[in-house]
């Protein structure tokens, strides 16, 4: 933080007496999950040459109760903020000051908005992906001097002719944001400063995650146990879903969250005699959340082979948008052939392993493929098995 305000302090000094004071603030994303983050400008039209050239803001997410932190992703707004402008959040969100925080950096500045004096204009929304959902306190967060993490905990945003103000002014109110504005940073000076500023948003949805789940041979059966964290009175059910094929799934059972006034709980299920049904290959399962809205998520999918022979895979997440992780649990010592085919056949990767006893995990990627839908064959010895893969945008 001190050497940045060392860095900027000249040029700061040489606009001040002219310069427009820029201001930051939040409003209730496109949805649920999603929240709006504003610039506000508080003198004449900005004109396309009024451009930025460091731009910051960090997201604090009340962290009570919250043991990890919710996965988030930038939505840009290609309206009134450029769509070249590139964003990166970075290092990863730690918890400070009682919130999980999100240092999210412009790193290709001077960026020319178009705006109007004293008028809101969005510059993204930052999503919390994942459903069913809690409710939860979230928004736009600057920690004395950037907290001591980082350093970096604070909106901050330099002109040449727009600049923000880190003493008294870095937020402004909407009618749906509750803000605090106190001595957070001095740039010109490079003191230190006390106070923590923040512009708020109440009930804003974040995602149940699951955090474990995993399927074993039991007798005859399959025995399931799953974990799951920021439990609420949201969730409505789970459903314990299994395929004979690793593609199509239907509802076994349903269970009730347990509603114990604790975010984080265990469940397990155990599928009896399935020997009856399907005696000679691999079964397959997942875990399906739904919350009072009617919005979901699955787990990965897990398999298990009820003849304890060959091997068994998996593939997470699916559908993939870049890199999955294939999971292939192998009953001996063998290699293994991975081919990556498209829909019509084609052989579009062709990997060579050698596995070991146990589970062995491997690296999938398709960032470089069209959205669409593949398949991945998994050969060792003689058996073999095909994982159906979807490519998402």
């Amino acid at each position: 933080m001190k050497k940045i305000f060392t860095i900027l302090l000249v040029s700061f000094l040489s606009v001040q007496s002219h310069a427009q004071l820029i201001q930051a603030s939040v409003a209730a994303g496109s949805t649920t999950s999603r929240i709006k983050i504003f610039l506000k400008a508080d003198q004449n039209q900005i004109a396309s040459t009024n451009s930025i050239a460091s731009l910051q803001f960090n997201v604090g997410v009340d962290a009570t109760g919250l043991a990890t932190a919710p996965a988030i992703t930038i939505i840009k707004n290609i309206v009134s903020f450029p769509a070249a402008a590139n964003w990166v959040i970075s290092p990863p969100a730690y918890i400070e000051g009682g919130y999980w925080n999100y240092n999210i950096f412009l790193t290709n500045g001077p960026i020319a908005p178009i705006a109007t004096a004293n008028t809101p204009y969005e510059v993204m929304e930052v999503e919390f992906n994942g459903f069913p959902l809690q409710s939860r306190t979230v928004g736009l967060v600057s920690l004395p001097d950037g907290g001591t993490t980082t350093g970096q905990a604070y909106f901050y945003s330099s002109g040449p002719v727009l600049n923000s103000d880190g003493l008294s002014k870095l937020y402004y109110l909407p009618s749906s944001a509750t803000t605090t504005n106190q001595n957070s940073y001095d740039v010109v000076t490079g003191l230190p400063q006390i106070g923590t500023s923040t512009a708020l948003l109440a009930n804003i949805t974040l995602p149940v995650k699951f955090s474990g789940f995993n399927v074993v041979k039991k007798d005859n059966g399959a025995n399931l146990n799953w974990q799951v964290e920021n439990e609420t009175a949201l969730t409505d059910r789970y459903e314990v879903e299994r395929s004979l094929n690793g593609i199509d799934f239907k509802s076994i059972t349903t269970i009730a969250p347990k509603n114990n006034g604790r975010s984080a709980n265990a469940y397990n299920f155990t599928d009896a005699d399935i020997l009856s049904i399907h005696s000679s290959a691999v079964v397959y399962y997942r875990i399906k959340q739904t919350d009072k809205d009617g919005q979901f998520i699955y787990t990965e999918i897990k398999s298990v082979r009820m003849d304890s022979k060959g091997f068994s895979a998996s593939i997470f997440p699916n559908p993939v948008r870049s890199k999955a992780s294939l999971s292939i649990d192998l009953t001996e010592n063998s290699p293994v052939t991975i081919t990556l085919n498209d829909a019509n056949g084609k052989v579009l990767k062709n990997i060579q392993v050698q596995g070991l006893k146990g589970i062995n995990k491997k690296e999938v990627d398709l960032s470089n493929l069209s959205s669409g839908n593949y398949l991945l064959r998994i050969q060792t010895g003689t058996e073999t098995t095909t994982l159906n893969v979807v490519k998402g945008n």
